[in-house]
């Protein structure tokens, strides 16, 4: 087993019994060492974003694990209330709309998936599916089409947004609505049990997915050339037999997630509770950006940098959000001021803008080690223009 420094989640769990775990190799492209799965569905645009290439609206984003966890923890620990249900909801929807976009472009499917044994076949493509994204490691205990299913999961990214999955998943297969429970069977190890449900609950309805348009643009990536994935990426690392991906750099483990289920439970909260929700969602990011800046290197200096050298430190940071497919600065400026640097940003096809905002705001802070301030505008839905001063 490959173990790497700083690997914030437990990896390499036994599970119970002692069962020897079936090896799982995956298929890479002989020039580059991608995975061809991941290259044959996703696409990686000129424009900042990713997004499925069986329904090309559809956005798809790489997520530090630590940001969803920490994201979660920090507004549910400063509202004192739980917003699981919430996220739940959101993810499920957004799982059942990403394997319906499967069915719908392969002709005869739906057809074909009214027998048991195509239904089995596609649960089988479930726990495929979880792996190739670095969410989970997942394999069928027991299935009988249309009553009970029933699995392992094991290094979960987030169980109860795993377990949202696997509802959307079963309600894309078999077109009705289900429920789940699951139970810890080790660390990092649950079994989760599926079964049809009369109806979903209320809020369900209300966590509808929004696709905005997108800007063209014309950005480089060197790519390989034979897969054509950028070959930046070539810093994460699958391993498939765990189920995750890992930032070779840093040890932190890296997902790939649907891009809308952050956006739908923040719109969710705020009707709920009111915009504040808003400046928890940048405050959380911000936080977890200082330690992400540190664990890349980017300044490990005691004094703050100034000038050319903290330009350059945001634009290293900022090339790593079209990789991610959180947008794309296309412009920079840095303003001098009596208190410290002024840094505007100039972002296209951003992912989440109080997401990109707190992550503008954590940069700063861990660049200058001092507080920021970020303000920002949209002339238009495609551009966000952002405001960094010192605070």
């Amino acid at each position: 087993m490959v173990e790497l420094p700083g690997y914030e989640r437990g990896i390499g769990c036994k599970r119970s019994g002692g069962m020897a775990k079936k090896k799982t190799t995956l298929m890479r492209c002989r020039e580059c060492g991608f995975p061809r799965f991941v290259s044959f569905f996703i696409k990686w645009n000129d424009n900042g974003t990713i997004t499925q290439v069986m329904r090309k609206e559809f956005r798809v984003v790489l997520l530090h694990a630590g940001f969803v966890d920490n994201l979660f923890e920090n507004i549910e620990a400063r509202l004192g209330v739980s917003i699981e249900h919430i996220a739940f909801e959101a993810q499920r929807n957004a799982s059942k709309s990403t394997f319906e976009a499967f069915t719908e472009k392969i002709p005869g499917i739906n057809l074909g998936l009214k027998l048991n044994l195509a239904k089995k076949i596609g649960v089988d493509q479930f726990h495929k599916v979880g792996m190739i994204c670095g969410q989970c490691l997942s394999e069928t205990i027991s299935y009988e089409p249309g009553v009970k299913g029933v699995a392992r999961i094991s290094n979960p990214f987030n169980m109860n947004l795993m377990a949202a999955n696997v509802v959307g998943a079963f309600e894309a297969l078999e077109h009705q609505p289900f429920k789940q429970s699951w139970v810890e069977e080790g660390p990092d190890s649950y079994i989760i049990t599926v079964e049809p449900t009369g109806e979903k609950p209320e809020i369900a309805n209300r966590m509808a997915l929004e696709f905005k348009p997108t800007l063209p643009h014309s950005h480089y990536y060197e790519r390989c050339p034979r897969c054509k994935m950028p070959l930046a990426l070539m810093q994460l690392k699958w391993m498939e037999n765990e189920g995750i991906i890992v930032d070779t750099r840093t040890g932190s483990r890296v997902i790939m997630l649907d891009g809308y289920m952050v956006t739908t439970v923040f719109r969710e909260m705020v009707n709920e509770l009111g915009d504040e929700v808003n400046a928890l969602l940048v405050d959380a990011q911000r936080q977890w950006t200082v330690d992400h800046v540190e664990q890349l290197g980017l300044h490990s200096g005691n004094g703050p940098i100034s000038g050319r050298e903290l330009e350059a430190s945001f634009r290293k940071y900022m090339e790593m959000l079209p990789l991610y497919g959180q947008g794309m600065a296309v412009g920079f400026k840095v303003e001098e001021s009596p208190e410290g640097p002024i840094v505007n940003v100039r972002i296209e096809n951003a992912y989440e803008q109080f997401v990109l905002a707190g992550t503008l705001e954590g940069l700063y802070e861990a660049l200058r080690k001092s507080k920021a301030d970020v303000t920002w505008e949209s002339p238009t839905e495609h551009v966000i223009n952002y405001r960094i001063a010192p605070a």
